[in-house]
């Protein structure tokens, strides 16, 4: 007996598989999991942007620096001169650099302090829902 092909199966004669409950009920079910994700991934993303503007202002800044290179040692007359315009750029790189990472590391860490404190309060509001019920 050949097998019935439907959309491209074999009907092997089984019956389709019935959900206990709608989609509705799949909805409220997940809806506070859902909530909690979407204020997390809002309190991310909103940090994400301020990591990024903050490195775009600075890479900016080292630009402009580092541009401006050529036409200082171009000024200079003697090669103390250039010595002391590549010292004073290497020193001034290398307290911008220490700055801004210091930074980007204070913003991770609110990034992450934040996300848990979003998660920390969906977590317990259920047990809060809870008490009041």
């Amino acid at each position: 007996m050949p097998d019935k092909i439907t959309n491209g199966r074999a009907d092997l004669g089984m019956p389709p598989m019935m959900l206990p409950f709608g989609l509705e009920a799949l909805m409220e079910l997940n809806r506070p999991a859902l909530a909690a994700m979407a204020q997390m991934n809002g309190k991310v993303y909103e940090n994400i942007a301020t990591m990024n503007k903050n490195w775009v202002s600075f890479v900016n800044r080292r630009l402009k620096e580092e541009f401006s290179m050529p036409k200082q040692l171009a000024a200079c007359k003697s090669v103390q001169e250039m010595y002391g315009v590549y010292a004073d750029f290497v020193q001034t790189a290398v307290t911008d650099y220490q700055s801004e990472f210091e930074q980007m590391g204070k913003l991770g860490k609110s990034l992450a302090d934040e996300t848990m404190q979003a998660l920390q309060a969906r977590a317990e509001e259920p047990a809060r829902e809870a008490r009041t019920n």
